[in-house]
């Protein structure tokens, strides 16, 4: 479809384009039913860059846990809102 091959799939399909990733689901909770997507950031070292900023106040109302596995890859998130209320995440991935 479009150049868009498929990767995974965590309860629904996601996609790859080039690198970016595409995850389209409905909110999983009604806290993030709003008018809004959630910016994941990838990172390398996701509790080092949690510790990081949650030591300077931001605050997760969901820690960093696994939120899938796809064959050997674990995939790490963690959830944070903004300033203005938006949710955005930290995202690792780990080879186990």
């Amino acid at each position: 479809m479009m150049g868009i091959k498929k990767v995974g799939q965590i309860g629904v399909p996601v996609q790859d384009r080039g690198g970016l990733r595409l995850l389209l689901s409905l909110p999983e909770k009604d806290e993030f039913a709003h008018a809004s997507s959630v910016i994941y950031f990838q990172v390398e070292d996701l509790p080092a860059v949690y510790n990081e900023i949650a030591t300077k106040g931001v605050s997760f109302p969901i820690e960093p846990h696994v939120a899938a596995k796809i064959e050997q890859t674990e995939t790490w998130m963690a959830f944070f809102k903004d300033t203005e209320g938006n949710t955005l995440a930290l995202m690792s991935e780990m080879q186990v």
